[in-house]
């Protein structure tokens, strides 16, 4: 399978998230949603630029999306959670 594009990610970010009990890390996220992707290792580990694997920079954007509609929050730097918004989203 290859990586789908950060803007058919959003689905799959919301479910990881509320997976992992409605927040988590980013490295948690980006584990959770590659586990529902059925990535393997090979798919997950593809590099985009420099050290930043593709997976990584593609979740980053479909977060940054989410977040600009109101679907997930930051509760601090490097973690997430989901809003109402959100839950009703995956429902």
């Amino acid at each position: 399978m290859s990586l789908p594009l950060y803007k058919n990610l959003s689905m799959t970010v919301l479910r990881a998230l509320h997976t992992l009990g409605g927040s988590a890390s980013i490295s948690d996220i980006e584990r959770a949603s590659a586990d529902l992707l059925n990535l393997t290792e090979e798919e997950r580990a593809v590099i985009h630029k420099g050290k930043q694997t593709k997976l990584h920079n593609r979740l980053a954007w479909t977060r940054y999306y989410l977040k600009m509609k109101g679907y997930i929050e930051n509760i601090d730097k490097n973690n997430y959670m989901l809003t109402e918004k959100g839950i009703g989203r995956i429902k």
